[in-house]
């Protein structure tokens, strides 16, 4: 096969080249530039009391939230593999439903379902004549939606090594005497714990960019997340500066630290002849106690969301008023297909999103076909700046749009970004090009090479073979990538907050923005609306996929 490039594809490398030095190199080192003001005094701050508690809180936190998830995650794909359970098929898909819930709309969700004034609070309260659900902010509020948020990730990569477990193994640890327990400790969990490391790295730099939980619920709580935004609304560039770099600092810390353990428990299991699957007549009897549990579990993860509905049913103002007392009304949804200035942030959200999926696969696609398929020069380099976003932070891609692109320079072609509807897809797509970039480098290694060699054989020149013969091999890869960047785009919240204008607004900020002013019915509606949205988004890939 010819490993020449040709004059298209050189161009390609032009495009992802600039991108990467332009969108991302770039503004580091304009941050980092920043962070230090020429002198080191600026560093002084992160031995503050308050820098040290907000790192120490963000860490723990995430730390809490990687193992936490993994206990429920692994626990669910086990149980749902190996155990007999009532309603199996529609318990497998209500578990996964958080994965369709944008960040602001679950923390919105917990706030209307747990707060002092929500609507459990409220049921309980009928019920035992007292308020006996109090208390829900702080770390137990954040602790929780974490969980709820990030726990679908371990238990779909732990689902799908399962599906490739071969059953032989477990035959030959009951014939050895081993009980349930010793084959899960010794058999089962270090066969997953690759894929449970895979879903740690993802889940431990979601927990320390998260900001919407210690947002709304921290109080007094100091995260890096938090602080950065104070100190950017106070107008402390040098501090805003310095957390920036040092949260990223930590992340990819963490990363690299994560992705080392991932390679050292790599863990196979090698047999003779074909994988057997698990049969239906080896499932394992649950006791009456663990199907409680689990539909405790799934009734758990619908009231959220339910808890949106019937409040975006009821009347504006009924949560001062009284949940129950007054007839459901559609006022909320009308108010909001009718009302141009209402609707205006879905326009912006939905635009902005598509935006950024279209810019990320222009860019990941050459981008992961010169790495992956081409394997150019320099090709792993290249990868590891393109993949870097992956480590930095929704908050600190955010600040350094800012001190970037605050004035004209080459790569916004002579225009002041910030303040524009620009800066914020291309936030977006900053923070999103290494989730489509890995989901097409599995779909180019997935490939045939014969497939092309045959091609070429047959007089079929590069355009031609890639566009009759790779392309259509890589749509469900890019299908895969381009919904993980629409989902994280449409419901983005950290970066937004920071880049936002009047006429930029998106659904997450017009949510947090009646959140603020207590209007009950018009946040639970937009945020129902905004979980429907992402659900139908998920559902249509997924029939396109298969």
């Amino acid at each position: 096969m010819n490993k020449r490039l040709s004059i298209f594809e050189y161009f390609l490398l032009s495009v992802v080249l600039f991108f990467a030095v332009g969108y991302i190199l770039y503004p580091l080192w304009q941050l980092v530039g920043k962070s230090f003001d020429f002198n080191l005094d600026s560093y002084k701050t992160l031995g503050s009391p308050s820098v040290l508690g907000a790192s120490i809180n963000s860490v723990v936190l995430s730390v809490i939230t990687v193992f936490g998830c993994a206990a429920i995650g692994i626990a669910l794909a086990y149980y749902f593999h190996f155990y007999k359970l009532p309603f199996k098929k529609y318990l497998s898909v209500i578990f996964l439903i958080p994965l369709a819930t944008p960040p602001i709309v679950g923390v919105v969700s917990f706030l209307y379902l747990l707060s002092d004034n929500g609507i459990l609070s409220r049921i309980l309260a009928l019920i035992f004549s007292k308020n006996i659900l109090t208390g829900f902010d702080g770390w137990k509020a954040i602790i929780i939606i974490h969980l709820f948020s990030f726990y679908p990730l371990f238990y779909l990569f732990a689902s799908a090594s399962l599906e490739k477990f071969d059953y032989n193994i477990i035959d030959a640890s009951n014939s050895l005497g081993a009980s349930r327990w010793t084959t899960f400790r010794k058999i089962i969990l270090p066969f997953l714990l690759p894929s449970a490391a895979s879903a740690g790295i993802i889940t431990f730099m979601a927990s320390m960019a998260s900001f919407s939980a210690p947002f709304v619920f921290g109080g007094s709580l100091r995260f890096l997340t938090t602080e950065i935004y104070y100190s950017k609304i106070n107008g402390d560039t040098s501090l805003t500066a310095v957390l920036s770099v040092f949260l990223t600092f930590i992340s990819v810390v963490f990363l690299f630290l994560l992705r080392k353990f991932r390679t050292a428990n790599e863990y196979s299991l090698r047999m003779k002849g074909s994988v057997k699957k698990i049969d239906s007549s080896k499932l394992y009897n649950m006791s009456l106690a663990g199907k409680i549990v689990i539909i405790m579990g799934g009734v758990f993860v619908l009231l959220p969301v339910l808890t949106l509905l019937y409040l975006s049913l009821i009347p504006e103002g009924s949560l001062i008023r009284n949940y129950f007392g007054e007839a459901p009304t559609l006022e909320n949804y009308i108010k909001i297909f009718t009302t141009g200035s209402v609707a205006e942030p879905y326009t912006n959200s939905l635009v902005m999103s598509l935006i950024a999926v279209m810019a990320t696969v222009l860019i990941g696609l050459p981008a992961s076909y010169l790495t992956s398929k081409k394997k150019i020069k320099g090709g792993n380099l290249l990868e590891g700046i393109v993949t870097l976003p992956y480590g930095i932070p929704g908050t600190v891609i955010a600040v350094f749009l800012i001190f970037t692109f605050n004035s004209p320079k080459v790569f916004s072609f002579g225009q002041i970004l910030v303040g524009t509807f620009a800066i914020m897809p291309l936030a977006y797509t900053i923070r999103n090009i290494p989730a489509i970039t890995q989901s097409l480098n599995a779909g180019f290694n997935n490939i045939d090479p014969s497939l092309e060699e045959a091609s070429y054989s047959l007089g079929g020149g590069k355009f031609k073979t890639f566009y009759k013969i790779v392309l259509p091999l890589i749509v469900p890869a890019i299908i895969s990538g381009a919904l993980i960047v629409f989902i994280n785009s449409f419901g983005e919240f950290v970066s937004s907050i920071l880049l936002y204008t009047f006429s930029t607004k998106t659904i997450s900020i017009d949510i947090y923005s009646q959140l603020r002013l207590y209007n009950t019915g018009g946040s639970a509606a937009s945020g129902f609306i905004m979980f429907l949205i992402v659900l139908i988004a998920l559902i249509f890939s997924r029939r396109k996929i298969s």
